[in-house]
């Protein structure tokens, strides 16, 4: 209240200031640096920018490119900028070097920035620039230089950001055993955030670090026994097929259905799976279960009588619309998981001839989203081989690695089928 009050103030001055024909240069001032003092950095930029152009004063200029930078309009931000330091020579200037470097880092121009933020290193001690500074030199694969500068940025802040980019150098370097020791390290020290427990748990996992997922996740959850927690741990288990241990843990939280459902995924009992998917629909509404419950019918019955492939469409093709109609609400972008539950309702549409046009666009839109997936690769090139367009069929099909076809039993049989095909 008190800020905008202020704000208004300002507005009504400058307002009887422009009819009286006058300018009070003190008057401003003092407005413009109460107005950044208290962040509202609007009204000290257009304050800042009246002193400029009424005293030419190139001092103001810089307090103005600094507010605008402070209030996220970094195009006037840069141009006054380089006014002051074009009016003053002073190319050594902190604040305006910051704000140059800041729009060298937005224009991709990194050995600039780099640059400019070297020359800020040594006159400022400053974590933030040592964090990125040494972002941009992993940038540059410069790993040397990079490393210090985040590590330091990471032992005083123990910043998940700062992990992940040391993490990423040892792994750079082969150094796989001081990236694994870090990560635990952290992880029993100060937890982690979902992403981070998540990203953390596939890459134990990947370098099949079993042993030490197993310590650090019963330590958090020992430690702190969220449900959360218990999740992660519980797919620990699982995934040794320790299934009592698991059970046990899941049984603390008797009301909680996500855990009950991650432990059916893991013994293949998915027609249990589906029932607990459906139930947590009915509860929370949220379209993913929805499209679990159908994705885990399929796999109870994985040749499922006309009934049900009708009945798993239509769970599938309900639970895409309302997540369509939420992300135009949250303004978000389809993710990997929408991605997923699009190829394998287009997938099914294919396969089973039910409305193969239909099913290859929602394949291209699955693809959108994750055009790397070998899986999406081949629903899309199955969909143009059950329209008779061989020759498309045989070019999509062609990016998939041999060692990847080799590999993966549903793939052969559809090259077979593919390289047979004639137009």
């Amino acid at each position: 209240m008190l800020k905008s009050f202020l704000k208004v103030g300002f507005i009504f001055v400058l307002c009887v200031a422009l009819k009286a024909n006058t300018f009070s240069e003190d008057y401003y001032l003092m407005i413009s640096s109460d107005a950044f003092n208290r962040g509202d950095f609007a009204t000290a930029k257009d304050g800042y920018l009246v002193l400029y152009e009424e005293t030419n004063n190139v001092a103001y200029a810089k307090q103005a490119a600094v507010s605008a930078a402070n209030l996220g309009d970094f195009q006037t931000a840069l141009k006054l900028a380089l006014a002051y330091q074009e009016a003053t020579k002073d190319t050594k200037d902190i604040s305006t070097n910051k704000i140059l470097a800041d729009s060298y880092i937005r224009m991709g121009d990194v050995k600039k920035a780099i640059s400019l933020l070297e020359g800020i290193r040594k006159e400022e001690d400053s974590l933030a620039v040592d964090n990125v500074l040494g972002t941009l030199y992993l940038s540059q694969k410069d790993f040397d230089k990079a490393f210090p500068l985040i590590n330091k940025f990471y032992n005083q802040t123990h910043d998940e950001g700062a992990l992940e980019k040391i993490i990423t150098i040892y792994l750079s370097q082969n150094n796989k055993n001081e990236a694994l020791s870090l990560l635990k390290s952290h992880l029993k020290k100060y937890g982690c955030s979902e992403e981070l427990c998540q990203k953390s748990f596939n890459t134990l996992m990947q370098f099949n670090d079993i042993a030490g997922a197993q310590e650090v996740f019963k330590e958090m959850y020992e430690k702190s026994p969220t449900i959360e927690n218990a999740r992660y741990y519980i797919w620990i288990l699982t995934s040794q097929k320790k299934y009592k241990q698991a059970q046990e843990v899941a049984q603390t939280f008797p009301l909680n259905r996500h855990l009950l459902l991650d432990l059916y995924v893991a013994q293949k009992e998915f027609a249990l799976a589906a029932k607990q998917a459906s139930l947590i629909y009915a509860e929370q509404k949220n379209p993913k279960y929805l499209a679990l419950e159908a994705v885990y019918l399929y796999e109870a019955t994985p040749s499922p009588p006309k009934t049900l492939t009708t009945q798993i469409i239509k769970k599938l093709e309900d639970a895409l619309l309302q997540r369509k109609k939420e992300i135009a609400s949250t303004k978000e972008n389809l993710n990997y998981q929408d991605a997923f539950f699009y190829n394998f309702l287009g997938y099914m549409l294919i396969d089973y001839s039910i409305d193969v046009k239909r099913g290859i666009g929602y394949v291209k839109t699955a693809l959108e989203v994750d055009p790397g997936s070998i899986s999406y690769v081949d629903s899309l090139a199955w969909g143009y081989y059950k329209l008779g367009k061989c020759a498309e069929a045989k070019k999509i099909f062609a990016t998939i690695p041999k060692e990847q076809i080799e590999s993966e039993p549903e793939l052969k049989t559809h090259l077979q089928s593919i390289s047979k095909c004639a137009q």
